[in-house]
């Protein structure tokens, strides 16, 4: 009987923390704070680039290389089209620190990134995150974050970044 109750509780412990993480997350910004986090906590969210994704990116930043806007362009350079900025990959780094691993209380220290294959229009890109290290008392998480191309299975990108609290 022991072992019955020890078994109710733990699955009633685990539905109280995603129950917990969903009343956090809410429908738009998260509001994890750094008691709520720990190591091995995961996250992941999906992003499908579109055309207008990556024009947006180069009307807002400049970088109209023809790698970027120009299909023939990068064929004759040996990628399958278009190659997505890797400044929009970035871009979903930081979705996933402000708006939902952790989000509304967190901000960017540093990031380290090695982008190792190049994203196309169209690409299904899973956003993958595990907290590797918390120290409560500076207030900081170190996430793991890999993106994958979800239909190739290959790892566009991996980075570790520090990520502070500002409350």
């Amino acid at each position: 009987m022991k072992d019955i109750n020890g078994y109710f509780h733990n699955i009633l412990a685990r539905v109280y923390l995603r129950l917990h993480e969903i009343i956090k997350m809410g429908d738009s910004i998260a509001t994890f704070e750094i008691e709520d986090l720990f190591q091995g906590k995961e996250f992941s969210f999906e992003k499908k680039i579109s055309f207008s994704d990556v024009n947006m990116f180069a009307k807002l930043t400049g970088d109209n290389s023809p790698l970027h806007m120009e299909d023939q362009f990068a064929r004759e350079r040996g990628f399958k089209g278009r190659v997505v900025h890797g400044g929009l990959l970035v871009g979903c780094i930081s979705q996933l620190v402000g708006v939902h691993f952790p989000g509304k209380n967190s901000i960017i220290q540093t990031l380290d990134i090695k982008f190792s294959h190049p994203a196309y229009i169209g690409d299904l890109l899973k956003i993958h995150s595990i907290i590797d290290q918390v120290s409560e008392s500076v207030k900081t998480v170190i996430i793991k974050l890999a993106i994958t191309n979800q239909e190739t299975g290959e790892i566009l990108l991996k980075s570790k970044m520090q990520v502070g609290f500002t409350n």
